[in-house]
């Protein structure tokens, strides 16, 4: 709903009216998988400030994934930078964004390729997590269930081990400069930044953390 003090302004000819305005802010934020509708319907194409007024512009807060109602922020300043009043006026959003879509049953631990998603553009909100980078689920599996139809979120995403259980990789270990490394069996699988627990060439558990080459780190 638009703001009363808003209303009560007169309106008059101006070479750039509020509706466009606020439509470029929304344009601003558009990506390749990222886009808006914005219902400027309700606002007044064009407006007249306090007398004082010499210039004026459009204002935004929020982050750059809107949804929902919002408030613009019409700013009006004097020449000198002296004075300056804002007026708030409201928007409808709504957002949609290209998003991983199961094609089919998919189960715990399968990976996310041409085969098992589609990309189809859906309309969001900011309850949910941020989709996944459309480039990036070939190296991540899931770590649920996704039923057929189902857009699936960043957070139902993991990184593909780079440890198998069973595998023999190189343990690195380090204190103050020195630095030795010696080969141990993997207990557990483990992807990049996993802490997994290996047994020694001595008998002994230790635990480690992945790195992205394969190898585990003991501090």
């Amino acid at each position: 709903m638009i703001s009363a003090t808003l209303l009560a302004l007169a309106l008059v000819a101006s070479p750039s009216g509020l509706r466009g305005r606020v439509a470029r802010i929304y344009d601003d934020l558009r990506t390749e998988t990222l886009r808006f509708a914005v219902d400027t319907a309700r606002l007044p194409e064009f407006v007249k400030g306090p007398e004082w007024a010499d210039s004026w512009r459009v204002d935004r807060d929020g982050g750059n994934r809107p949804s929902g109602t919002e408030a613009i922020t019409v700013v009006w300043s004097s020449r000198d930078g002296s004075r300056t009043r804002r007026d708030w006026v409201q928007v409808r959003v709504e957002r949609e964004e290209l998003v991983p879509v199961a094609k089919k049953r998919l189960l715990r631990g399968d990976r996310a390729d041409s085969s098992s998603v589609e990309w189809i553009w859906r309309r969001t909100t900011g309850i949910r997590a941020t989709p996944p980078v459309r480039d990036s689920i070939d190296n991540l599996r899931l770590r649920t269930g996704i039923a057929p139809g189902q857009v699936v979120w960043r957070e139902q995403f993991e990184m593909q081990p780079v440890v198998r259980r069973g595998q023999m990789v190189m343990v690195r270990a380090g204190n103050q400069g020195a630095s030795a490394s010696v080969e141990a069996q993997a207990l557990q699988d483990g992807a990049p930044g996993d802490r997994i627990r290996l047994k020694s060439p001595f008998g002994r558990t230790i635990t480690g953390t992945t790195g992205s080459d394969g190898t585990v780190t003991v501090h």
